[in-house]
């Protein structure tokens, strides 16, 4: 009976005729197999994957009666890059570009338009890469810093060329040779030009993959570089900084075609763990493994500072049963993925494939004992002190007299922000409260709903046509406050005749300020990456009992001031999920700080 729920989920939208055999090609060792209907598939001890187009996370699927969240159709439009479909996410969405890490894979479709760009891997591999390996960690300068280092490079390039050719010498290192000076200023020019060529090197490969919309200057690293090295780095899973650091240098040194081959597997195991109702992916412990030896995202996405591994912890299932599906179906690499792409779409009308993977471990159910524990970590409530202990989202699952860690991920907790008083800014200290709490409401495409004590300029953004209201924080989207999926804190009250809840405004959920999750600090809320947040919706749905209640209505007016008047009106807090029961959630105190 494992993970039967979450087939179920899977094979609905495939399976509209319960006496008609929905065929899905078995494949083993990369070859076909033979098909299996897809209501047998488990009895033979296959798993169906859904490689499908129209393919959604389980918590964004149809309800038994056909009704869906309403943000589905936003989200199947940005992973087939249909962005001018993607409602309030349209304006942004170009722009953005990858989507990733906040919960939104690329459709199979787009995976192999990348996969066969010729021309755009040709652009890639012509330019040479010596450059990023010898540079330093690049941060954003301003238009004249950059261009002073150009100008200082070319002079000294110019007096070195020009006093070894009247010496008489072969090359600068020969110039070198002759005196401490002449070896300093080899030096420093050495210095200059890597700087210049690593970020030359950069801007070409941005060029191939069309990131450069604004011309940047060559070889300053401008912010018109920098933002979209932020873009590239949320392509390659990388939390965006727009810092051309170590793993920023590497991801662009991997090569594109391998990048797309990674991006691949990444959409894969998506589906795997659709399809499995897996969520254990070693993070509680040792870490995650790799797939067909690759590292599919960098430790900063799922490291929390200052814990160590938890004994007992569940380890990674998810990579190896997303290795066993590669294997399956023949994903070696770039070259196989793309003709197994190009081959599925001619062939499979159904886009359903079945493979034989790892069974369940044994602590899945359909019914399981699952609770949460949010560490705070260091609480600082003094400016300015680093925090060597981050706040840390557990999940566990009891089976029998084991209390099993199944993932630990990065989060955040309250601390200074910014508020609205009496029409003054202030700095206040906004906490997170510790206890026990329930999830018993999970919103899909959740609204926010502003403080009024939020200033009004963060409620606005500048576009080149000036400000606009920043209608995606409101939700739903993928950059929501609260991202695409929330679980709302609330506090149970019981009493010998009845329980009462009530609500603190806490909540568990997504973000579109994906930074903060290694080093910042929210209102209050824990967030999580986009990715992780659906992943722990699927899996709560997948293994509790649940009842789909569909659009809760709210009303919600405000006249935001800041570089224009923009009303603002919010009429669904969006599409409510219970969980039956709740789930218990406990809020450590962590370690405080005075």
């Amino acid at each position: 009976m494992r993970c039967l729920v979450v087939l179920a989920l899977l094979l609905a939208p495939l399976t509209a005729h319960a006496d008609d055999c929905v065929p899905a090609s078995i494949w083993r060792d990369g070859q076909r197999d033979g098909t299996v209907c897809l209501a047998d598939a488990t009895a033979r001890g296959l798993t169906v994957i859904d490689l499908s187009e129209d393919w959604t996370p389980p918590v964004l699927g149809a309800a038994p009666d056909g009704t869906a969240p309403g943000y589905r159709s936003s989200y199947l439009a940005l992973a087939q890059e249909r962005f001018g479909d993607a409602g309030v996410d349209s304006r942004l969405a170009g722009s953005d570009r990858y989507f990733e890490l906040f919960g939104i894979t690329p459709t199979f479709d787009v995976v192999q338009t990348r996969l066969a760009d010729d021309a755009r891997h040709a652009c890639h591999d012509a330019i040479d890469d010596t450059p990023l390996a010898r540079a330093p960690q690049i941060v954003e300068e301003s238009k004249l810093v950059g261009k002073e280092r150009i100008a200082r490079a070319r002079a000294l390039r110019a007096d070195l060329d020009h006093e070894r050719t009247r010496r008489g010498l072969a090359d600068l290192d020969a110039l070198a040779a002759t005196s401490a000076y002449f070896r300093r200023a080899a030096a420093r020019l050495a210095t200059l030009e890597a700087h210049v060529a690593a970020i030359r090197s950069v801007q070409a490969h941005l060029a191939c993959d069309g990131l450069l919309d604004d011309r940047p200057i060559a070889g300053a690293y401008t912010w018109q570089t920098s933002n979209m090295v932020n873009r590239f780095q949320r392509g390659s899973m990388i939390l965006p900084s727009g810092r051309l650091d170590a793993q920023t240098r590497e991801a662009f040194a991997l090569g594109s075609r391998e990048r797309d081959f990674r991006t691949a597997l990444r959409a894969l195991r998506e589906r795997v763990i659709a399809a499995t109702g897996l969520i254990e992916d070693g993070t509680a412990g040792g870490g995650p493994g790799t797939v067909l030896g690759r590292a599919l995202e960098p430790e900063a996405t799922w490291r929390v500072r200052g814990h160590a591994p938890l004994p007992d912890a569940a380890p990674d299932l998810i990579s190896p049963a997303t290795e066993v599906a590669a294997r399956a179906l023949g994903w070696l690499d770039a070259r196989s993925t793309r003709i197994f792409l190009d081959e599925l779409r001619e062939t499979s009308p159904s886009r359903a494939v079945a493979v034989a993977l790892p069974a369940a471990p044994a602590w899945h159910a359909t019914r399981m004992q699952l609770d949460v524990e949010i560490d705070r970590g260091d609480v600082w409530h003094v400016r300015g002190h680093s925090v060597a202990r981050r706040p840390a989202l557990l999940l566990y699952a009891t089976d029998g007299d084991r209390r099993i860690p199944l993932v630990r991920w990065p989060t955040t907790i309250g601390g200074w922000q910014k508020e609205k008083v009496e029409g003054d800014i202030e700095e206040r200290w906004k906490e997170s409260p510790v206890g026990r709490r329930i999830w018993r409401d999970l919103y899909v495409g959740p609204r926010w709903l502003p403080p009024r004590t939020t200033p009004d300029k963060e409620l606005v953004r500048s576009t080149d046509d000036g400000y606009v209201l920043a209608r995606e924080l409101f939700g739903p989207s993928y950059r929501a406050a609260f991202g695409m999926v929330a679980f709302f804190h609330l506090v149970e009250d019981r009493h010998p005749d009845r329980v009462e809840t009530w609500d603190q405004g806490i909540r568990t959920h997504g973000t579109g300020n994906l930074v903060s999750l290694g080093t910042g600090v929210s209102h209050g809320c824990h967030r999580l990456l986009g990715f992780h947040v659906i992943r722990l919706a699927d899996f709560v749905l997948a293994h509790r009992e649940h009842v789909r209640h569909g659009v809760t209505p709210t009303y919600y007016r405000r006249i935001v001031r800041h570089r224009g008047v923009f009303p603002v009106a919010i009429d669904s807090a969006g599409y409510r999920i219970e969980l039956v029961p709740p789930l218990p959630v406990n809020v450590l105190p962590g370690r405080i700080h005075r």
